[in-house]
């Protein structure tokens, strides 16, 4: 029910009770003036009893006067009342459409797009479908997810600090900002090309009191913006940031779980689910795909006698080596202890041979260790523990033929 309809309903009950009042008093009177001249009252009672009629109404309208106050401010309460519950159930319903998109993944990347998309189709914000989310690292700040913004924004915001702008401000106090107009705010101190006239609104993303993240919506110029509207802002923002802080920790959990903690290398198991896949593509659209197994020459006589410390290192520049020589599809693994496998989509033979070849002068030149490695490539009716099993064959033949070498598995 409206604010108008409650209204409407008041005046309707208290036109009622006038009426009925109005008309039980007037029968009163018409029965006591035909009594009177009936009996043919005394002119001094009749008097009487007109002053008592006279008396008798003005309580009747004191009555009316006090009861219609009454109801008036009944009937105010109780439209507050439903105005606050209206509030109560947008804000709940708000939050839990937020929620329902940060409960939708857990990775960072795609929990802040869902986020961001949800947020700009929520009518009563009256936002653009424009803006971003950035989180912090140090004191930088990295643009993570964005809408609707052209190549020329994104440039100029790639290296943001910590309180500059209206993000960085926002980010520094780990207040809510508003700017009503961009071009008419000092705060707003980045310019790109085809920047238009806007609003904005920025609200900071925490976790504890701890600022973790800021996100930026973009709004009409001179735009109204209710204490409703910035309280739901302000819940959102602790919502977003509670959630950006499970996600890292995910991320952290999931990476020590898949990754090698002393050189930073894939470990096996990341790797059994990498050649999973890389061999299933393989075998369905006959696409080559080869594995590079190597192990540090000598590796006990070196650890006894330079120590444990210095066989770390040594574990910790191979792997450099194995990163810097390696592509962005390729996959380098420690596969336990000296020894370590490079995953190599979309290399045949010959061309593994040469990267192989390329890890080991690369590994003498720079290091004080040096390796044996063992190539092979995937061919048809091979299995896919195979293709392991063979490079494995192809190291030892190079460690048994007198190390530092490249040998091959066909």
């Amino acid at each position: 029910m409206t604010e108008n309809d409650n209204k409407n309903l008041f005046h309707s009950h208290f036109k009622s009770y006038i009426w009925v009042v109005a008309a039980v008093w007037t029968i009163i009177v018409a029965v006591s003036l035909v009594w009177n001249l009936w009996w043919s009252i005394p002119k001094e009672h009749i008097l009487i009893m007109s002053a008592v009629h006279v008396f008798m109404w003005v309580l009747v309208l004191c009555g009316i006067f006090v009861g219609g106050r009454k109801l008036i401010r009944t009937d105010q309460m109780r439209i507050r009342a439903a105005k606050e519950m209206k509030d109560l159930n947008t804000e709940l319903s708000v939050l839990f459409t937020i929620s329902a998109a940060i409960s939708r993944t857990i990775d960072l990347n795609d929990l802040l797009s869902s986020i961001l998309t949800t947020i700009v189709k929520i009518d009563i914000f009256k936002v653009e479908p424009k803006g971003g989310i950035f989180i912090l690292e140090g004191n930088r700040m990295k643009l993570v997810s964005h809408l609707g913004h052209t190549d020329s924004f994104l440039n100029t915001h790639k290296k943001m600090s910590i309180g500059e702008c209206l993000c960085g401000k926002a980010a520094e106090t780990g207040a809510i900002i508003i700017s009503k107009n961009c071009m008419d705010d000092p705060r707003h101190t980045i310019v790109y090309p085809g920047m238009t006239p806007h609003g904005h609104i920025i609200i900071p993303l925490k976790s504890k009191n701890k600022v973790v993240g800021v996100l930026y919506l973009y709004l009409e110029t001179n735009f109204d913006m209710d204490e409703a509207k910035l309280g739901m802002f302000t819940s959102i923002g602790d919502q977003i940031g509670l959630a950006v802080v499970n996600a890292r920790l995910y991320e952290r959990t999931k990476r020590s779980s898949l990754h090698d903690p002393l050189t930073g290398l894939a470990n096996r198991r990341f790797m059994a689910i990498i050649l999973k896949r890389n061999f299933a593509n393989s075998v369905r659209f006959k696409r080559p795909l080869s594995v590079i197994m190597l192990d540090i020459d000598h590796f006990k006589a070196y650890n006894d006698t330079h120590g444990h410390n210095k066989g770390d290192n040594a574990l910790v520049d191979v792997a450099k080596v194995l990163l810097k020589e390696s592509r962005e599809i390729d996959l380098a693994v420690r596969y336990g202890g000296e020894e370590f496998l490079v995953l190599l989509p979309e290399t045949d033979l010959e061309g593994a041979r040469d990267v192989a070849e390329r890890i080991r002068q690369t590994i003498e030149a720079t290091t004080n260790v040096t390796v044996s490695l063992g190539v092979t490539s995937y061919h048809e009716k091979m299995h896919q523990e195979e293709i392991v099993i063979k490079a494995d064959k192809a190291l030892y033949m190079a460690k048994n033929n007198g190390r530092n070498r490249v040998e091959v598995s066909k």
